[in-house]
């Protein structure tokens, strides 16, 4: 059995550990500042609440899901004694130069997923420092697929795909919220509404898969001359709704690159 410590147990941290947790080729520690929650987290689970050092001196691989102003104060103490471990970061605007700088070591993999790892159907990109050892990236690529899908994509389109999955499955929840909020004003329950558009998503993502079309052909054989769904796609269109997606895209990109800078200045500054 090997062993994975998880420092941070936050949101993402503690939806990774309970995934891991199913896996019995795995021993799972978990370490966290706030004592009381991890350990009622950890009997939850099933997993360990330990210490930082005993976590280090155990695990083959580390999760790091820290907050990124808190890594900064950690570097130190996580590479002493610790060049058996590859590590995996969950930390925003961290990079893998600068992880491979304060840790000592290139055995590093960033990933990024999203809020739908507390329910095994996260999206997540994983970013391998490019001299990390074949094996330890396949080996992370295994316990990403633990609660979701897993993509390669290059470091610099980090910023990419955070506006087109970390922070758009908020989009599609309100989108989600809206659209059943207008069932409402028509005079139906919220509850119906919500499960209506839910489902309707659902589908909408299945015939998109299904069929390998592009999404506007898709939506154009929907729309019947004169019909109902083009009076829907009339308005849509004249509010800009393209555009304002488009452009929250891009503000969250812009928001990642500030934080890539942020970051990197912290770090010198701490070094």
């Amino acid at each position: 059995m090997k062993t994975i410590g998880i420092v941070g147990c936050g949101n993402m941290g503690s939806a990774i550990a309970s995934a891991l947790a199913k896996d019995t080729n795995w021993e799972v520690l978990v370490h966290d500042t706030r004592t009381e929650h991890v350990h009622q987290f950890a009997q939850t689970v099933h997993v360990r609440a330990v210490e930082l050092d005993e976590l280090l001196s155990a695990s083959s691989i580390v999760v790091l899901a820290v907050k990124p102003q808190v890594i900064g104060y950690l570097y130190e103490r996580l590479r002493q004694g610790c060049t058996h471990i590859s590590w995996i970061s969950l930390i925003a605007g961290v990079t893998n130069d600068t992880l491979a700088a304060e840790l000592g070591t290139e055995q590093i993999v960033r990933i990024q997923p999203n809020i739908a790892a507390q329910v095994g159907k996260a999206v997540t990109a994983v970013v391998p420092h490019p001299k990390a050892d074949p094996a330890f990236i396949e080996e992370t690529f295994n316990i990403v697929r633990q609660f979701g899908s897993a993509y390669g994509i290059p470091e610099d389109q980090m910023a990419a795909f955070t506006g087109v999955s970390g922070s758009a499955i908020a989009a599609c929840l309100l989108f989600l919220h809206a659209v059943a909020m207008g069932g409402v004003q028509e005079g139906l329950s919220y509850p119906l509404a919500l499960s209506l558009i839910r489902d309707t998503a659902e589908s909408a993502t299945a015939v998109l898969r299904e069929t390998g079309r592009n999404p506007i052909d898709l939506a154009i054989t929907v729309c019947s001359p004169g019909g109902m769904t083009i009076e829907m796609m009339h308005v849509l269109q004249s509010s800009g709704f393209e555009g304002i997606l488009m452009d929250s895209v891009e503000a969250v990109a812009e928001k990642v690159r500030m934080l890539d800078e942020l970051a990197a200045s912290r770090a010198k500054k701490l070094s």
